[in-house]
């Protein structure tokens, strides 16, 4: 299995950075993992619905046939950890081998975009910044992977 992570912009914030790689290296010891990083556009007196337009464009972009595409957006299902952790268990024996995360920039993913999903995931009901998103979402699916293998991490 393969977990891909599409983003927008780099993290700029050390703190994440640091962290966002801590768990990348941890999901590497379970699943194969790639993650792509998309120009963001600059928020200058262009409409909103243009930015989310041209960030969509490129991350569809990274997008391949036979991937379960999943949206992160505020609006999105919630599940528990153990929750979600069964619902992507089931993914590969559907098909799936490569499961899609894509997360867009400071104002969010595109109508459109989102409308692409298989899956629009909420990380939690609080607002959180799509850089920190990027954090939260990797230890979940960390905590996903203990779940699957037996071990300990998860509580």
């Amino acid at each position: 299995m393969k977990f891909k992570f599409i983003w927008v912009g780099r993290t700029r914030a050390d703190y994440l950075a640091e962290g966002i790689e801590d768990y990348l290296r941890r999901i590497k010891r379970y699943v194969q993992v790639e993650v792509k990083e998309v120009k963001e556009e600059k928020i200058k007196n262009i409409p909103e619905a243009i930015i989310k337009a041209k960030e969509a464009e490129r991350i569809k972009m990274a997008f391949k046939t036979g991937e379960f595409l999943i949206a992160l957006d505020e609006r999105g299902r919630q599940f528990s950890t153990s929750s979600l952790a069964q619902f992507l268990k089931k993914l590969p024996a559907q098909g799936y081998k490569t499961l899609t995360f894509f997360l867009g920039g400071p104002l969010g993913l595109s109508p459109e975009l989102l409308k692409q999903a298989h899956l629009c995931l909420s990380l939690s009901s609080l607002t959180l910044t799509h850089e920190m998103a990027r954090l939260v979402l990797l230890e979940q699916l960390y905590r996903v992977l203990t779940i699957w293998h037996g071990e300990e991490y998860h509580k």
